[in-house]
């Protein structure tokens, strides 16, 4: 794990950790997932984002001594904030020999100059990152820390795997994977089965009630997460468009 939540997080929030491609390397987010229910909070009109560079990197990223030192950095800068009154952290991204953390705040009165005595008394040797700006749509957040609709279903597929590993699944076979679809509409449904069946998916389920119904097809995969993710966000726009809506995905575990 290159990130790690702060010591003083909030226990009962869910955090999340993915990895992104950016024009100047990869990136790692550790980011707040349930805040996005309550984004943006109206008195925390300001973002807050500050960090540190750092030398000890391979391809953008901390070397494995780098990361501890981070991390107990991380846990004193979240406590600094904190006495700067109502903050919320959203989370961090680690890119380009860079660790920046990302707060939400009331108003940005005396916070940079706080944030620089931090860092001169606490990390003298560390070239610092502080930027506040007016947020008050949480853009920081939703927009750029939070992840895509491609990462959502690449971090959902991961945790299924990680079952199936769990169980003594090693992932290396191929093996069919189902994806099922609910239709509103007889004729939308039959439509899509149609198409799918043209691009090699079979039908192994249908249910229907009066002109509604549930369809489910499968197609022989891989079980990665990139392949598996970009399936379902492929379907997923294919039955959209014939008025359909996507509801889940599942595979056997193959332990031999």
């Amino acid at each position: 794990m290159l990130l790690s939540v702060p010591a003083f997080a909030q226990e009962e929030d869910h955090w999340e950790t993915y990895m992104a491609a950016y024009e100047k390397g990869p990136g790692i987010t550790l980011v707040n997932m349930s805040l996005k229910e309550k984004a943006p909070v109206k008195d925390q009109g300001f973002v807050l984002i500050t960090g540190v560079s750092f030398s000890q990197c391979k391809d953008g990223l901390p070397t494995p001594e780098m990361i501890e030192t981070l991390q107990s950095m991380d846990d004193a800068l979240v406590r600094q904030v904190s006495l700067l009154g109502t903050t919320t952290f959203a989370g961090t991204w680690t890119h380009n020999c860079e660790r920046l953390n990302y707060f939400y705040i009331r108003d940005s009165m005396d916070v940079r100059f706080s944030l620089q005595t931090f860092y001169k008394d606490n990390f003298p040797e560390f070239k610092t990152y502080i930027n506040i700006r007016f947020d008050p749509e949480w853009e920081g957040y939703l927009k750029f820390l939070y992840p895509n609709d491609i990462i959502l279903e690449q971090l959902n597929v991961s945790k299924v795997l990680g079952l199936l590993s769990a169980e003594g699944d090693k992932l290396e076979k191929e093996r069919p994977v189902d994806y099922s679809f609910f239709f509103s509409d007889e004729k939308n449904r039959s439509a899509f089965i149609d198409q799918m069946k043209k691009e090699g998916f079979q039908v192994t389920s249908q249910h229907k009630k009066d002109r509604a119904g549930l369809v489910t097809i499968t197609k022989p995969a891989l079980p990665n997460a990139s392949t598996i993710s970009g399936m379902i966000i492929y379907l997923r726009k294919k039955a959209a468009e014939s008025g359909g809506e996507y509801k889940g995905w599942e595979t056997a575990p193959v332990k031999k």
